[in-house]
């Protein structure tokens, strides 16, 4: 008699796709942390900050008893605010140094001039007003 194989045969089930998963939010992100300086910052005043404003105080008035009568006076801000005004220039785009300094103490000086006078003095306010020349001889 001849002898019959039989073979098996192993069924397997078809694989399926990933499931589709439908996301109604982004996944969460990771939060930035809020770093806060403590002092030192524009709207907090240490002792080195002030320190600095003492130090551009000086250097302001230094600046304007040296150079106080080679610098041009503008009409409506004066000599004070002439030589904020360069100073700031001078020092725009610099991270900080002596001519910030120099322009913030020229600001209050300037401030303050107008808050008592009313005016920002552009002559030498020791020297007093200077008087009128009248008569024919003005007019010639």
């Amino acid at each position: 008699m001849a002898k019959t194989r039989t073979q098996i045969v192993r069924y397997t089930a078809p694989r399926t796709a990933a499931p589709i998963v439908i996301r109604t939010r982004s996944a969460p992100t990771h939060k930035k942390k809020h770093h806060r300086r403590h002092g030192g910052g524009d709207g907090a005043l240490s002792t080195s900050r002030l320190t600095s404003l003492a130090l551009g105080g000086a250097a302001f008035g230094f600046i304007e008893k040296s150079f106080g009568a080679q610098l041009p006076t503008l009409p409506i801000i004066g000599r004070a605010g002439t030589i904020t005004l360069i100073a700031y220039y001078f020092s725009k785009g610099r991270a900080g140094g002596i001519l910030k300094d120099v322009a913030r103490a020229g600001a209050v000086l300037a401030g303050y001039q107008i808050g008592t006078t009313g005016k920002i003095a552009g002559e030498d306010v020791l020297a007093g007003p200077v008087p009128q020349v009248s008569g024919i001889a003005a007019q010639v």
